[in-house]
């Protein structure tokens, strides 16, 4: 039995998780977004390094999401079109950024900006997940 002006406080521990796709979705293939509990959690273009645009993004997956970051790289004209690219051409990737996230409940609020939810990821990088 509770007594009177007993309080009972549950703490759930709400780690960032990677979330994927149904692999049926065509527009979503290769995709993959960050949510922390309920909150899902996107990439804005005005929190991005100078010069990053958002198309030109890749996460790595095999890494864990941090809350409010993710590790990626940029990619370049010339990496697109390689479909069959080697082990060693991706591990050596130019430039790697920070990604930094925030809820998706909050993008656009400090002017007009550009988003994404389902950020591409890196062929070379996915781990295994079970659905």
């Amino acid at each position: 039995m509770f007594k009177k002006q007993e309080q009972i406080r549950l703490e759930l521990p709400m780690r960032p998780r990677w979330t994927f796709p149904d692999p049926r979705v065509d527009a979503l293939r290769g995709c993959a977004a960050v949510e922390v509990g309920p909150v899902v959690l996107c990439a804005e273009s005005i929190d991005q390094e100078d010069g990053v645009r958002l198309d030109e993004i890749q996460v790595d997956t095999s890494v864990a999401p941090e809350v409010g970051a993710v590790k990626g790289h940029r990619t370049h004209p010339a990496d697109t079109g390689r479909p069959y690219q080697s082990r060693r051409a991706a591990a050596e990737r130019p430039d790697p950024v920070v990604i930094p996230l925030l809820p998706y409940h909050r993008w656009a609020r400090r002017g007009p900006s550009t988003m994404r939810v389902w950020l591409p990821a890196d062929p070379f990088e996915r781990v295994s997940r079970t659905v």
